[in-house]
């Protein structure tokens, strides 16, 4: 009886968990910077996505890029200044990479800014969750 007791407490536990974890919204984010590449990874909720485009798009803007960030976005951006970045956007993920060794480090001041920015705005937002 014991054992079949603790199958079920075990059974029980483990789909608690995996309810938990479906269930998880949160904010997660990730920065590598090392002496060659800058990057960000974030996983968050879907709704914050549009956030997430408006502050890449106001930086895109502010060096009059032609392009835009639009919410399924996955590609390499030029700059008018010779900055160039990839670009993953969909909805609550976002993903840059700088190669750090193809841009000055002005360009890699104002990327550092703008992924800053963007885990600001996450982190605001997580927070007004609670």
């Amino acid at each position: 009886m014991k054992k079949q007791n603790l199958l079920y407490l075990a059974l029980a536990l483990s789909v608690m968990l995996a309810l938990s974890s479906c269930h998880d919204h949160g904010v997660h984010i990730r920065v590598n910077d090392d002496a060659d590449e800058y990057r960000l990874r974030a996983s968050f909720d879907e709704d914050l996505t549009d956030d997430v485009q408006r502050v890449i798009n106001r930086h895109l803007h502010k060096h009059n890029a032609r392009s835009t960030a639009y919410i399924h976005t996955d590609c390499d951006f030029e700059l008018g200044d010779g900055t160039n970045f990839y670009l993953k956007l969909k909805p609550g993920q976002v993903r840059i990479r700088f190669d750090r060794d193809d841009n000055t480090e002005e360009s890699y001041e104002d990327m550092h800014a703008m992924c800053d920015e963007i885990k600001d705005v996450l982190a605001r937002r997580d927070e007004d969750r609670y």
